[in-house]
C-alpha cells in the first residue's frame, strides 16, 4: 500500500472520529479508526487502483433473516415426493435386512452340510476299521490258529492221566431254595468237612 493510500485511510478515520464515530469496542486507536473508515485490511495495489477504491463508512454486509434450507426444502419438495422418498428407503432397508438374514442362513446350511459330510466320512472310517478288526478278531480267535502256535512254542495239551489226578474239594457255599447265597448253610457244610 502506497504512503498516500496510507495517509488517506489516516485522514478518513481521524475525520470520522471527529465526527463523532467512536471506533468499534474491542479495537484500538488508529486500527479502530481505519476499520470506520472503511479499510479492508493490507492490500498491495498501485496507487492508481488505491485511489479508485470506494470509502466505505461501514461494512457492506447486511443479515437478511429467512428460514433457510427448511425454507428451500419446504418449496423445492412437496409432501407427497417426501413421503415416497420415505417409503422407498424403508423398503430398501427392508431388502438390505432380508439379503443379509438370507446370506446368514445360507452359509449356515452351508457349514451344517460340510460338517455332516466329515462326520459321515468318520463314521464310514470307523466301521470299515470295526470290521476289519472283527475279522482280525475272528481269525486270531480259531482254535486251529490257536493250537498250532502252542505247537510252535512248544506247549501241548495236558493227558488224561494229568486230569484225573486233579481232585477239586466240594464247594463249601450253599444256596437257599429262591437261589441267594445263604450263610447259615455255607458254615454248616464247612463245618462239616
Amino acid at each position: 500500500m502506497s504512503a498516500y493510500t496510507a495517509s488517506r485511510s489516516r485522514a478518513a478515520g481521524r475525520a470520522s472520529f471527529a465526527a463523532g464515530s467512536a471506533p468499534r469496542a474491542g479495537r484500538s486507536g488508529a486500527r479502530g479508526a481505519s476499520f470506520a473508515a472503511g479499510y479492508r485490511g493490507a492490500r498491495y495495489v498501485p496507487t492508481s487502483v488505491a485511489e479508485a477504491l470506494p470509502d466505505y463508512d461501514e461494512p457492506s454486509i447486511a443479515v437478511v433473516p429467512g428460514a433457510g434450507r427448511r425454507a428451500q426444502t419446504q418449496q423445492g419438495l412437496s409432501a407427497a415426493a417426501l413421503t415416497l422418498a420415505k417409503v422407498c428407503a424403508v423398503v430398501c432397508i427392508a431388502l438390505a435386512v432380508i439379503a443379509v438374514a438370507r446370506v446368514a442362513i445360507t452359509s449356515a446350511a452351508a457349514s451344517c452340510a460340510l460338517e455332516t459330510r466329515e462326520i459321515t466320512q468318520k463314521i464310514d472310517t470307523a466301521r470299515s476299521q470295526g470290521n476289519e478288526l472283527e475279522v482280525a478278531q475272528s481269525v486270531l480267535a480259531n482254535p486251529t490258529r490257536i493250537k498250532a502256535q502252542a505247537m510252535a512254542l512248544g506247549m501241548m495239551a495236558p493227558s488224561a492221566a494229568y486230569s484225573e489226578q486233579l481232585n477239586l474239594p466240594p464247594d463249601v457255599v450253599a444256596t437257599d431254595e429262591a437261589g441267594n447265597l445263604s450263610l447259615s448253610e455255607s458254615t454248616a457244610a464247612l463245618a462239616a468237612q
